[in-house]
This record gives structure tokens, C-alpha cells and sequence, in this order.
């Protein structure tokens, strides 16, 4: 059972051409040591290989991406934040494919801004996808990373199974696009690797 130092859950609201659209935060503030039962990083980049073309293309991305337990070594805690959206505030969009992404681009901006402009230099972000740093990886010219010490993972990446830690830590689940059919909500998970411990408003206040 995990046992979180902190957690909290906040509002937002934000602006499309067609329509205010709500979106919620929530957080849990724990040690980075409590996420590793939910590591799986074979199963994981298996998934990877099979299903998703960016598998061996990214610098970010499987087989490249580290092991949890390996890139949290230098860190003591971890600020996971989940950010979700209801897709029905997005009724003016026809297809619902269009709906879930339309969601998706708006908290995977905020949230990977909010946390790269918060982190100190002794702190790092875990993003919510591949590292978009660069317009194009240098992987795909087989050259090296431009960034290597900027670059960023997200949890899938790192072989955190995100679906069960969502229910664990939020009681939420992952729902996705399935049968040509928007879920209720979408969601998409973070994180703030950290040393000490650190106010929401850190992070939070960058969402406003």
C-alpha cells in the first residue's frame, strides 16, 4: 500500500476559440521509491517493439529510455500529477478522435511547461511523452542526442506501469479511444523528481 506524503486536487479553466474548457490536477507527493511495484520495463518496451512506430527512432523512447529504478537513483522524492479532462466540453468538434486530441494537446502543453519552468537545477521532470526538445529526434540520423542532459522520459518510457499507479495513487483509471469512440475523460500523467520537499504552488501556480 502506498502511503503519499501529500496530495491535493485543483481546478482550472482555459480558453479555446469555441469554448471555456475545464481541466483538473491532481497530485500526490511521495517517496520515488514507493513507484518501483509498478515496474515492468521488459513488458513494457516489448509493448513498445510491437505497437508504436517511435520504438528505436527517439532517443526517449524504448529501447533507449532507462529503467525507473536506475534514473531515480539520485532523487528522494517524486510529485506525480495527473490532469484530466471530460470530453463532452468539446461538443463542437465532430469526430471524436479530434475531441481526445484536441484534450490531449491542451494538458500536455500545461503540465510539461509548468514542470520544466519549475524545476531547480538539482530537480527533473518526467514528461508526459517522447522528448520534444528537438522538432525532429537526431536518433532518425543516427546521430547523438543534441540534448543528453535535458532530455526527457515519461513513465511509460521508463517501464512504470501508468494505468495501475493512476488507481493507486488517484483512484482513477486510464480511460482510452476505443471502437471509434471518445472516453468520458482523458487524462495524462507527469512527474517532478525531487530532494526535498517542495509546495504545490511550485508547480500548480504555473497552470493558472
Amino acid at each position: 500500500m502506498i502511503l503519499p506524503l501529500k496530495k491535493n486536487k485543483y481546478t482550472f479553466k482555459t480558453h479555446t476559440p469555441h469554448a471555456v474548457i475545464e481541466y483538473c490536477c491532481e497530485s500526490c507527493f511521495l517517496s520515488a521509491k514507493c513507484l518501483e511495484t509498478y515496474v515492468n520495463k521488459n513488458y513494457f518496451d516489448k509493448c513498445c517493439m510491437e505497437g508504436c512506430p517511435n520504438y528505436g527512432k527517439k532517443w526517449s523512447c524504448p529501447p533507449f529510455a532507462p529503467v525507473y529504478t536506475e534514473f531515480i537513483k539520485k532523487y528522494d522524492y517524486v510529485d506525480v500529477y495527473m490532469l484530466s479532462m471530460e470530453l463532452k466540453q468539446f461538443d463542437y468538434i465532430r469526430q471524436e478522435y479530434l475531441k481526445v486530441k484536441a484534450a490531449n494537446t491542451i494538458l500536455k502543453s500545461r503540465i510539461d511547461k509548468a514542470l520544466r519552468n519549475s524545476m531547480d537545477e538539482d530537480e527533473f521532470y518526467i514528461s508526459t511523452g517522447s522528448c520534444r526538445l528537438c522538432n525532429s529526434c537526431k536518433k532518425k540520423k543516427g546521430e547523438p542526442c543534441a540534448y543528453p542532459k535535458l532530455r526527457t522520459y515519461s513513465f511509460e518510457a521508463l517501464g512504470v506501469n501508468v494505468s495501475l499507479l493512476t488507481e493507486a495513487l488517484f483512484q482513477k483509471k486510464l480511460l482510452w479511444y476505443q471502437k471509434k469512440h471518445a472516453p468520458v475523460y482523458t487524462s495524462v500523467v507527469a512527474g517532478l523528481l525531487t530532494n526535498k520537499k517542495i509546495p504545490d504552488t511550485k508547480v500548480v501556480d504555473r497552470l493558472s
